[in-house]
């Protein structure tokens, strides 16, 4: 076995690759599957999405169809019947608290073990409760064949290579795309609900400003190696494993609906931004870089009107 800095270092390449092909597979591929927007066959779209949430644990077609693009797409978006705001306000992510409290929750929740233990639950749940016999087979079917792998692997090998980044590290991913996904502010009754999916919904661009141009000596320099690292550290990981594909133009998503045109979203992003431009209106909002997205949907959670209450909320996370 390898040792040394050359292996931490292929370990951590490996990983954030698993880590992120699993992510574009369920926020991507399955996610436009539901939407009926990969194949054009109904059908095609259920087997695909059926084998991929199979293999990486996560909703069955039926359930995640229901509830995102029937419940999240529709009427329920930006109200308590949302699964995905009910996941926020569940996690301690409400209106009236403080900004920086806010920041320690989300902290705290990517590190508590038992917000991971209920996520990892929840997944194992709803591939073996109330679905289709033959879903429930192929979840059995997987299991044996994950049983298999430990056996035939180092137990430490199965842990570090397959468990770690599709439980954990995946659930913390998860979680960073879904709190920044929108801003997460109930609708008000005057507001209609396509003017809730606009107003709620941003782009999470990954990216900064090169150095000015007029900038010498040591001031360059800091302002490149800045750039630099912010790149490194923060856009690129941030593309890898929070908004991969086109996650970055999801509220022209929330605006197009089952386009197959998806893999070319921010292209069709922009052609519809321009055409506003023309039309001398801009609804779109870009935000560039993920840090200024938590920045951006907290304080408008923060200052988000209170719910009446939060009791009994029903929420599923992917």
């Amino acid at each position: 076995m390898l040792v040394g800095p050359f292996s931490v270092a292929w370990l951590l390449v490996t990983t954030i690759s698993t880590v992120s092909g699993a992510r574009y597979i369920v926020a991507t591929i399955i996610h436009h599957g539901v939407h009926s927007a990969v194949f054009r066959s109904e059908r095609a779209n259920r087997v695909l999405c059926e084998i991929l949430s199979t293999v990486l644990l996560v909703q069955p077609f039926d359930s995640y169809r229901r509830f995102h693009v029937y419940e999240h797409h529709g009427k329920d978006f930006s109200t308590m019947n949302d699964q995905d705001l009910a996941a926020i306000y569940t996690l301690g992510l409400r209106p009236g608290v403080p900004v920086w409290s806010l920041k320690l929750r989300l902290v705290w929740q990517c590190a508590n073990p038992l917000f991971h233990l209920r996520f990892l639950f929840g997944r194992i749940r709803c591939n073996l409760v109330s679905v289709p016999l033959y879903r429930f087979a192929m979840t059995i079917v997987w299991f044996a064949a994950l049983a298999a792998i430990v056996l035939v692997l180092d137990f430490s090998v199965f842990a570090l290579s397959i468990a770690l980044p599709l439980t954990v590290l995946y659930q913390i991913c998860s979680l960073l795309h879904l709190v920044t996904e929108h801003a997460w502010v109930l609708r008000t009754a005057a507001q209609s609900v396509r003017d809730s999916h606009v107003g709620n919904s941003h782009a999470r661009l990954c990216g900064s400003a090169l150095p000015s141009l007029e900038l010498t000596g040591f001031a360059l320099l800091r302002a490149w190696t800045t750039w630099t690292l912010a790149h490194l550290l923060i856009h690129l990981p941030a593309r890898l494993l929070i908004v991969q594909g086109s996650l970055i133009a999801h509220d022209w998503h929330h605006r197009a609906g089952a386009d197959r045109g998806w893999p070319n979203a921010i292209q069709k992003r922009e052609a519809d931004l321009q055409r506003e431009f023309a039309s001398g209106i801009c609804t779109y909002r870009d935000i560039w870089g993920i840090h200024h997205a938590i920045d951006e949907v907290l304080r408008r959670i923060s200052d988000g009107p209170l719910p009446h209450t939060t009791d009994g909320l029903k929420y599923r996370l992917n």
